[in-house]
């Protein structure tokens, strides 16, 4: 697997690859866990799924009214298979979002935005996508943690920034974040024997070592009232386990 230079076109097999190996499940599991416990009832809303968010999208299809996925690096294959699924899909440009405004109720956002050229400017075209009091679960890499570290793995090239710039970014842009969390402390090993030891590390790592994480997760809501001094609600994602770390706005 060839690491991808940033803002280059990249290889769906890159992605692809990673996801099929015990690594890329194990991330695929943390990830998807929250995402469910953030949207368990999607219905009648309309959910937009930026970059590659193939192994992300069990919690939508058929649970949202309809999901649409907005790539640049996947195939025709792919898009075909997911219209299979009662779910429509686009090849796009990077850092192009061909939509109209106010189109979606949900965004979720997966190793798309770290390869923006720009992610703050990014953020705002979502921001305009949003109806008002969307949601958008932005997933970015950590630039102090394990992951970014030069390994040939998804969540290791492009941008990547701390829990507080992902933070201010996303509030620039005109939302309002209400749950931040952490995940992926376990170093991108490729070795299954270490594998085993996963589930401790994102424990301790919780605890411990917070800033080591590989990915921050934040949940964002439009805000409508930019600009003005607004209080956000308190979120909690309720997941299977605690190992699980989150911080509620």
């Amino acid at each position: 697997m060839t690491k991808p230079a940033k803002n280059r076109g990249i290889p769906p097999s890159f992605f692809a690859e990673f996801y099929q190996t015990p690594c890329g499940l194990f991330t695929a599991e943390q990830l998807t866990r929250q995402i469910a416990a953030l949207w368990p009832d999607l219905k009648n809303l309309r959910v937009l799924a930026l970059g590659w968010p193939f192994p992300y999208l069990t919690p939508l299809l058929g649970n949202a009214d309809s999901v649409v996925v907005a790539t640049p690096h996947g195939t025709a294959e792919d898009t075909a298979l997911l219209h299979m699924q009662n779910c429509a899909a686009a090849l796009v440009e990077p850092d192009v979002l061909p939509f109209y405004a106010r189109s979606f109720d949900r965004i979720l956002m997966v190793h798309s935005g770290e390869y923006a050229d720009s992610l703050s400017a990014f953020f705002e075209q979502a921001e305009e996508l949003l109806r008002d009091d969307g949601r958008m679960i932005s997933v970015l890499p950590n630039r102090s943690g394990f992951w970014h570290s030069g390994t040939d793995m998804p969540f290791t090239g492009g941008h990547a920034l701390s829990e507080n710039r992902h933070t201010a970014l996303l509030e620039d842009a005109g939302f309002s974040v209400e749950y931040r969390s952490r995940s992926l402390f376990m170093p991108p090993v490729k070795n299954p024997f270490f594998l085993r030891f996963a589930a401790l590390y994102e424990k301790a790592g919780n605890i411990f070592f917070p800033f080591l994480c590989g990915v921050h997760l934040c949940e964002a809501r439009k805000d409508i009232l930019s600009g003005a001094a607004v209080q956000p609600v308190k979120r909690t994602a309720i997941a299977e386990n605690a190992e699980l770390g989150a911080v509620a706005e």
